[in-house]
C-alpha cells in the first residue's frame, strides 16, 4: 500500500467547505469522487486543515493510500487532468506509512487579505475584503499582541462549536501594509473553527476605530464573544501553509 502526499491549490469560492457533505460540493467529495475513478479502486482523502466554506488555499496538504503502482510523475499528471479548474494538486510524493495530513502535523498558516478602496471590486473582492475605509493598522498590530502564545481561545471560536480543547498556541498575529493591501498573518498549532474569521472581525473593528483596542484581550481573558462582531466573510481567508 502506497501512502501519497499532495500538496493542493484551490479557489473556495464553489465549494462549502474542505469535509466531504452530503449532497455539497467539497474539495474533499471532489478529490475523492475523481481519483477513486481514476484509480479504479476507493480512495479515503485526509486533509491538514477543514477550510471553510468559501476559504481558499495555497498549501493544504493531503495524502491517500493506494494499491496502484502507477509511475509518482504520471500519477500526479493524471490527478491534475481528473480535476475541475478551481483545485489542482500543486507537489506530489510518496511518503513513509505513518504520515498522516492532520495528525502528524506541527502549525498551520493563514493569511487574510484586506483591500482599502471605494469602489467594490468583482475580481479582487472573490479573494479579499474590500473596505471603504483607512483602517489604523499600528492600533491592530498593538490589539494582536496580547493574542500571541498558549491562550483559551473560546471566545474567538463559532458558537455552538464542540471540540475536547479550546486552548491553542497562536505563534504569530501580525499585520502589514502594502499600498492599499493589508495581509493580517496568523500561525498556529491548530485553529478553532472560524478562529482566524473572528480574530480578523475583531482586528478590523479596531483599526476602524469602532472597537476599542483593549476589547480583544479582554475577550481573551473572560472567554466571552466580542457583542456584535460577526466573524469576516470567508472570500479573504487563505491556508498558506502546514508545516511538518
Amino acid at each position: 500500500m502506497r501512502n501519497i502526499k499532495l500538496i493542493l491549490e484551490y479557489d473556495g469560492t464553489g465549494f462549502h467547505g474542505f469535509q466531504r457533505q452530503r449532497k455539497l460540493r467539497t474539495v474533499q467529495g471532489v478529490l475523492e469522487e475523481r481519483f477513486s475513478k481514476l484509480l479504479a479502486e476507493e480512495v479515503k482523502i485526509v486533509g491538514a486543515g477543514r477550510t471553510d466554506t468559501g476559504v481558499h488555499a495555497i498549501g493544504q496538504v493531503v495524502n491517500f493510500h493506494t494499491t496502484r503502482p502507477v509511475e509518482l510523475d504520471r500519477l500526479g499528471g493524471a490527478l491534475n487532468a481528473s480535476l475541475p479548474d478551481d483545485v489542482k494538486v500543486q507537489a506530489w510524493e510518496e511518503v513513509g506509512a505513518g504520515f498522516h495530513a492532520r495528525r502528524c502535523a506541527r502549525s498551520r498558516a493563514y493569511r487574510y487579505t484586506l483591500i482599502e478602496r471605494a469602489a467594490p471590486s468583482p475580481i479582487a473582492g472573490r479573494f479579499a475584503l474590500v473596505l471603504p475605509d483607512r483602517l489604523d493598522l499600528a492600533a491592530m498590530n498593538e490589539a494582536a499582541a496580547p493574542l500571541v502564545g498558549r491562550h483559551d481561545f473560546r471566545a474567538f471560536q463559532a458558537s455552538g462549536s464542540e471540540t475536547k480543547t479550546t486552548e491553542r498556541n497562536l505563534t504569530r498575529l501580525e499585520c502589514r501594509r502594502t499600498g492599499r493591501r493589508i495581509e493580517i498573518a496568523a500561525e498556529a498549532d491548530g485553529f478553532l473553527y472560524q478562529m482566524v474569521r473572528n480574530i480578523v472581525a475583531g482586528l478590523i473593528g479596531v483599526g476602524r476605530g469602532r472597537i476599542e483596542g483593549g476589547a480583544l484581550a479582554e475577550a481573551l481573558a473572560s472567554r466571552e464573544r466580542l457583542p456584535k462582531c460577526p466573524p469576516a466573510p470567508a472570500c479573504g481567508l487563505c491556508l498558506v501553509q502546514v508545516s511538518y
